[in-house]
């Protein structure tokens, strides 16, 4: 094959040296443009942009072996496509020059099958150079650049990981500390402006959905004489165990026992009517007495216990806690360590 031959063996006929050109002019850059298009769409990926490659190096096989031997009119067409292949894809270097060869390797052959041929000459390994330097230049400037976009995009989402656990955590340190807030200094169990708020809560609930809620007022009987005649210190003992022993009892995790103040308890008990109070009542009554806790002027410590089931027709949260209240003074006028449920 002589060295400075004007066109390509493969292009000598002026019918097929036509196809050829009308071929690169509009079929191959459509190609190209389809193929670019599709993998926009696709989720990037290294497979993805692997097999995308492997596809365009194969459409360009039989091109290259054309235009890369001589064929002087069509060579700037070949570095257009080539260029686009670089550009097309995110690979490193040495992927390119893979692919790449082997574009140019399968196309060769198949000109060498076809014909029976021998293409390979000097001219040609200086042309293949060129463009595989031109090829590798623009592809692994595509490379890093991408390569810096996705580490700085993971570096991103780790940011917004780490700002998501942060928020979290404050989170939960936002309502520990509400938690803390709410609760009793002495006891432990929650405090009357907790109770409040939670009562205010659960009667717009039980409003829309029509589920039952029960309330159990809570008082130690004759404290008073606790506090005068053993001390305070004795008396915040003795709250403590009550406190302790109403927690047992009512441990359901929407259940909510608080110290109202002074000797006073109150138990807002969410799905409970008026059945399930009498049946607390009475465990509260007997788990009071099985402690056994010394008093004064009694055998041993008591609880007076007053409650009552929220009406949404006819009660709000005052009246609510009023008709329990109610409940309550009426155990303590009629004698004490007892309990009943207002209707």
């Amino acid at each position: 094959m002589p060295l400075w031959e004007s066109r390509s063996f493969l292009l000598n006929l002026e019918h097929t040296y036509g196809l050829f050109r009308s071929y690169m002019v509009y079929v191959a850059p459509t190609l190209i443009l389809v193929t670019w298009a599709l993998v926009s769409k696709l989720r990037a990926s290294y497979i993805t942009n692997l097999t995308c490659l492997f596809v365009v190096a194969n459409l360009l096989a039989v091109q290259h072996a054309a235009l890369v031997t001589l064929s002087i009119t069509l060579s700037p067409v070949s570095v257009i496509i080539v260029t686009a292949m670089a550009k097309l894809v995110i690979l490193r270097t040495r992927e390119i020059i893979v692919i790449y060869c082997f574009s140019l390797l399968a196309g060769f052959g198949i000109v060498e099958l076809v014909h029976n041929q021998q293409i390979m000459s000097l001219h040609l390994y200086v042309t293949i150079a060129i463009l595989l330097v031109w090829v590798l230049y623009l592809g692994s400037d595509h490379y890093k650049a991408h390569l810096r976009a996705f580490v700085h995009s993971k570096e991103q989402w780790r940011a917004q990981k780490q700002i998501r656990l942060q928020l979290m955590e404050l989170e939960a340190q936002k309502k520990q500390l509400q938690q803390l807030l709410g609760k009793d200094a002495l006891t432990g169990i929650f405090n009357r402006g907790y109770f409040d708020q939670h009562l205010r809560d659960e009667i717009k609930r039980t409003s829309r959905s029509s589920a039952p809620l029960g309330l159990l007022v809570v008082d130690i009987d004759h404290f008073k004489m606790v506090n005068d005649q053993l001390g305070h210190h004795t008396g915040d003992v003795y709250l403590t165990k009550v406190a302790k022993a109403l927690e047992d009892i009512a441990k359901r995790p929407a259940d909510v026992v608080a110290r109202y103040g002074g000797e006073e308890f109150v138990l807002l008990l969410p799905d409970t009517d008026k059945k399930g109070l009498e049946i607390l009542s009475q465990k509260i009554l007997f788990s009071i007495n099985e402690l056994g806790i010394p008093h004064p002027i009694q055998s041993q410590l008591t609880v007076s216990i007053g409650g009552c089931e929220f009406d949404s027709h006819s009660m709000d949260k005052v009246s609510f806690f009023e008709r329990a209240d109610q409940a309550l003074y009426r155990v303590k006028s009629n004698g004490r360590n007892n309990y009943f449920i207002a209707n």
